[in-house]
């Protein structure tokens, strides 16, 4: 069965206005050197606009003196030196404008991926799930890097653009009106159809930018999960995803450069057709003795100069679109909400304990995950949370964290409700081992010593070898300046994991959240660990989130939980004797694992 393209969710039209009020506000901040910009790009094109009618003084005298026998050599000479010197003042001028443009745009770039980043680490969980990987980092790299581009061509083209039109209209009615008014004549007709085909085109450039985000994402994917695709033999699926997903940038991509690019032949031919109607009107005005030859030739020039930022403005076209598409979805995704943390309240330790009640939550509104929770921890007490895949165990430590608000009912610590804390000062005194392992590009022992910034060595080691990853970090040629790679897959799996423990360990927080802390490890190493995790959890609040019931025994109370409710909590030998979920679990897992 033939899988149906994935397309986009609708998307509202794209703003241009709102777009080009974003440009001009990233541009405020940059006053005085945009006025040095301006000035410079003015006096670049006053400079260049001269020009052609010194060379046009110089052509008349030639041909005058020509006629006439009487050659002014001294004269011409000195006026095209003139000229020479004027383009030269004019490519300074030039140079210190694009200098300028570049140190503000790329000071632009910098700040706006600054402020990408800080929205991505300040984004509540639930904004970072409704945005993937690979669309946030398309924001951060190509569409910043797009809008730099589009700001540099823009600027640089409208304001050279602009100022030669105003000089050359005033040079060329210093020559003759009626050439003139055929010259500028293009101008409404020129911007009409530059109008009309940006209007048209700009939501073609905004999907272009969001299929860009969505390839990046699908790409990042494969790279990351490369090893999944190989081994269940979905490279081919993987290849028509990233097909699918190419052909619809493709199809975006075609569509707003071919629109785009219309009105640049169209600009042309009137820009050819325009210079047929002035050379046979300046035929005319010579015979009449209206005009010199030299000032045909410089009105020729000035028209030429005149059409030539129109063009010029119309080929930048589809830089300029990306540019306001770009930094629709850079502010769109500034203006996400960040996560609040009204209160300022800190939190430094645990004296009594974390009391749950009635706790009710759900991802979606309409469909819970956690039910009518509650449940008393004291403190030093080992809790664990057990129960099926997608009962909510995870979900009930992320609340703990305040990672997500509750819909109804509190969490309490010490009798005070975790909403009147600082979530900062909250989250540190909670110590988390995941079964996903994270862990970054660089030495394991800075890995290790993530958990404590200013650790000495003696520490980092001493936290390694109560997690029991000593032994086999000795054994890598490199030790401890052993460098993982980018994907970490250079150690084991549970090699990460122990890595991850060491790091928790490190830490030394007054809570601990295991979750599946010891799946991916083997029975020895699992014995090796759950012998060091007692003892650091020994005087310290502990949730233990497992499948293996082996890990849970010990713990001060256990807690069942099937779709978002309590279904059984007490002690091991408690449940036992209820002979509920808890007693039919451990004999179907009897054949793998030793309860004595």
């Amino acid at each position: 069965m033939a899988r149906k393209p994935r397309r986009l969710p609708p998307e509202k039209p794209a703003d241009t206005r709102q777009s080009i009020r974003n440009i001009f506000g990233l541009l405020a901040d940059y006053k005085l050197k945009l006025s040095l910009t301006v000035i410079c790009g003015i006096l670049t094109t006053v400079f260049s606009v001269i020009s052609p009618l010194l060379i046009g003084l110089a052509t008349t005298a030639i041909f005058e003196g020509i006629n006439s026998g009487n050659m002014n050599l001294e004269y011409i000479i000195n006026l095209l030196i003139l000229c020479v010197i004027l383009y030269v003042i004019s490519a300074i001028f030039s140079y210190l404008q694009s200098y300028s443009l570049l140190q503000i745009t790329t000071d632009i770039s910098y700040n706006l991926r600054k402020d990408l980043i800080e929205k991505v680490t300040h984004l509540s969980m639930g904004g970072l799930d409704s945005n993937t990987r690979g669309d946030i980092l398309s924001r951060i790299t190509n569409d910043v890097d797009s809008l730099q581009t589009g700001l540099v061509q823009t600027f640089n083209q409208l304001l050279t653009g602009v100022v030669t039109i105003i000089g050359v209209t005033i040079m060329m009615l210093s020559i003759n009106l009626w050439l003139t008014i055929t010259t500028v004549i293009l101008i409404p007709v020129a911007f009409l159809i530059i109008a009309k085909v940006t209007k048209f085109s700009q939501d073609y450039y905004l999907k272009q930018l969001e299929y860009r985000g969505r390839l990046n994402g699908q790409i990042e994917e494969s790279f990351t999960g490369h090893e999944i695709i190989r081994s269940f033999n979905q490279e081919e699926e993987s290849m028509e995803i990233f097909k699918e997903d190419n052909e619809n940038w493709y199809e975006q991509e075609w569509k707003s450069k071919f629109f785009s690019s219309i009105s640049t032949p169209l600009i042309r031919f009137i820009s050819n057709f325009q210079y047929v109607i002035i050379s046979v009107l300046g035929a005319v005005f010579v015979l009449q003795n209206a005009i010199a030859v030299g000032d045909i030739l410089a009105f020729i020039q000035y028209a030429k100069n005149f059409t030539t930022p129109i063009e010029q403005i119309t080929r930048i076209m589809n830089m300029v679109q990306t540019a306001m598409a770009a930094s629709e979805r850079i502010f769109r995704f500034l203006e996400v909400d960040v996560e609040e943390n009204p209160s300022k309240e800190q939190i430094n330790e645990i004296n009594e304990g974390i009391i749950f009640e009635n706790v009710n939550f759900g991802y979606n509104e309409d469909e819970m995950v956690i039910k009518d929770l509650s449940f008393t921890v004291k403190k030093g007490e080992k809790i664990a949370i057990v129960g099926e895949t997608g009962a909510g165990k995870t979900t009930i430590v992320k609340l703990l964290m305040r990672f997500y608000d509750l819909n109804s009912g509190a969490i309490k610590i010490d009798g005070v409700n975790i909403t009147n804390y600082d979530k900062h000062s909250l989250r540190s005194l909670v110590g988390m081992v995941l079964q996903d392992t994270w862990l970054f590009n660089d030495t394991i022992c800075n890995n290790i010593r993530y958990g404590k910034l200013d650790a000495s060595d003696e520490e980092v080691l001493n936290a390694s070898k109560e997690a029991n990853a000593d032994h086999f970090i000795r054994q890598i040629p490199e030790g401890y300046q052993k460098e993982l790679n980018e994907d970490v897959d250079n150690i084991s799996h549970g090699q990460k994991q122990l890595l991850t423990i060491a790091r928790t360990i490190l830490s030394n927080k007054q809570i601990l959240v295991l979750d599946e802390a010891t799946s991916s490890v083997d029975t020895r190493t699992e014995k090796l660990i759950q012998k060091s995790m007692d003892q650091l959890m020994e005087d310290r609040t502990s949730f233990i989130i497992a499948h293996r019931l082996s890990t849970v025994r010990d713990a001060d109370k256990i807690i069942v939980i099937d779709d978002g409710h309590i279904i059984e909590q007490g002690t091991h030998e408690e449940l036992m004797e209820q002979k509920g979920y808890y007693y039919n679990t451990l004999n179907t897992q009897k054949g793998r694992v030793s309860y004595d």
